[in-house]
């Protein structure tokens, strides 16, 4: 295994954030009982004035649905449907989760591309104003409040994060004013719904494009699935080399090739054993 990317990948999925830092920076030390209070105590969304973002994000594919086109990157995480199992692995721990609003992130979108556009998008629970902010201006009716560094929310289900420029692009794909993203429209044909955690880059050496995720089966077995868009011969190799002695690590390998080998579909699977050896294993 290359323990480099190994430890990159595991960074990646973990965070699932281009504002790392500014988790960081919220971080409190209030105890628990001090936390359950200002749940208690925090007023609704209702004292934002202005339009609220109202939006679905249950997946990658409806968090592009807000995004601008020419997204190089984006995540989704549905962090309610992972704690206590082992993709809890990838998960921040809950402090980090409630440091951002002092509230609950249940889901989170994040994307960006080379260009310096980033934001997040944020489905809280539950959701009241528990953090300090100032109001800074109105965009298309939006309230646009500023966190600090640089960084702005738009309440809402999702709230966005992000630097004022580009939540102003994310709600002109949102008013229909812009255009959303398609970037991947090829490559999510291939997508079964309903997955944890969902990965897509257009920056990778595997491939031109790349989807990953992780995901619960009901059949109490887990299973990664990554699907590429003209994937590297170095790439297809390797996934032949592993494929071939799978069952010695536990995993169950299902590819399919489509379109006469642009698009390459590999679905692993193994027991909550084999976990790890299903988390770790990678094609570089």
């Amino acid at each position: 295994m290359n323990q480099k990317y190994a430890a990159i990948f595991l960074a990646a999925i973990m965070v699932m954030s281009v504002f790392s830092y500014f988790v960081a920076s919220f971080m409190g030390d209030s105890n628990d009982d001090e936390v359950v209070t200002d749940l208690q105590d925090a007023p609704g969304f209702e004292i934002i004035d202005g339009t609220h973002f109202d939006a679905e994000i249950n997946s990658i594919s409806d968090g592009l649905a807000i995004s601008p086109e020419g997204i190089s990157n984006a995540a989704y995480i549905d962090y309610s449907k992972v704690y206590g199992t082992p993709l809890q692995a990838f998960a921040p721990n809950i402090t980090d989760l409630y440091s951002v609003y002092n509230t609950l992130i249940v889901k989170r979108y994040s994307a960006y591309n080379d260009d310096g556009f980033a934001f997040e998008a944020h489905v809280l629970s539950p959701e009241i104003v528990n953090f300090q902010y100032v109001p800074a201006e109105t965009y298309n009716g939006y309230q646009i409040l500023l966190r600090g560094q640089e960084l702005y929310n738009v309440i809402g289900t999702p709230t966005l994060l992000g630097q004022q420029s580009s939540l102003e692009q994310v709600i002109d794909v949102s008013s229909g004013i812009a255009n959303a993203s398609t970037d991947y429209a090829e490559l999510l044909e291939y997508v079964e719904p309903g997955a944890e955690y969902q990965m897509l880059s257009s920056n990778d050496i595997l491939a031109d494009q790349h989807y990953l995720e992780f995901r619960g089966l009901e059949d109490g077995n887990y299973s990664r699935t990554e699907i590429f868009l003209n994937p590297s011969d170095s790439a297809l190799s390797t996934i032949s080399a592993l494929e071939g002695n799978s069952t010695e690590r536990g995993l169950l390998y299902d590819t399919t090739i489509e379109d006469d080998g642009k698009i390459v579909k590999v679905v692993v699977t193994s027991n909550e054993s084999n976990f790890f050896n299903l988390a770790m294993e990678q094609y570089w």
